[in-house]
């Protein structure tokens, strides 16, 4: 993982999911009334920039994340608000583990003039 131009001491990840079929509505629903308890949750695990975009004809959703290097992720599990969270979403998701790895392939920088 490289830190992204113009946000040092960052890197990124990505990973895919797999939404039921006939749930992207709601899916999208419960993400535009997030928690402001699990956004600062996130926020507190160093995540600086979350997004996540939908492959409608394929069910898969991809997400980006840029994140602290000192970032604290792996304690989230851990976590009430995030544990209720992810209870909350497990019904509109397929397989396990629902978090599916991608491997980094290519990276395009604005030119930054340093």
């Amino acid at each position: 993982m490289s830190a992204i131009a113009g946000w040092p001491g960052t890197e990124t990840l990505a990973f895919a999911l797999r939404l039921r079929p006939g749930t992207e509505a709601e899916y999208r629903s419960r993400h535009d009334a997030i928690w402001p308890e699990m956004e600062q949750v996130l926020r507190e695990a160093g995540i600086l920039h979350y997004e996540i975009h939908l492959s409608r004809g394929a069910g898969l959703l991809f997400a980006f994340i840029i994140r602290r290097r000192d970032h604290r992720m792996d304690a989230l599990p851990d976590n009430p608000v995030w544990q209720a969270w992810q209870a909350r979403m497990a019904d509109m998701l397929v397989g396990t583990p629902a978090r599916i790895p991608l491997e980094h392939m290519f990276t395009l920088r604005a030119e930054t003039g340093e």
